[in-house]
């Protein structure tokens, strides 16, 4: 009868070792699946930031065409006022 059992604990515990691999692997392949979707997240949030920000470069060279004198004038005075606080 013990002969039986320890075959019996034997094969159960051979069974543990496989459903533990199994959940293992399946652990694995979610965390890979989480990380490739933050990564393509991220990959679409720095596309949309920088088609944005070459957005903002063109209206900020239109405004300096259309208005130079006033775009030099502003340049000038955030600069001064820039110096100013960095200078006390």
């Amino acid at each position: 009868m013990a002969d039986k059992e320890i075959e019996n604990l034997q094969r159960d515990l051979q069974a543990l070792r496989q459903d533990v691999s199994s959940l293992t692997d399946s652990l694995k392949k979610m965390s890979a699946e989480r990380v490739n979707a933050g990564l393509d997240s991220a990959r679409a949030s720095g596309e949309k930031f920088r088609q944005q920000a070459e957005e903002a470069t063109r209206n900020l060279e239109q405004e300096i065409e259309a208005r130079p004198f006033t775009s030099v004038l502003a340049a000038f005075g955030v600069g001064f006022i820039i110096g100013k606080l960095l200078d006390r």
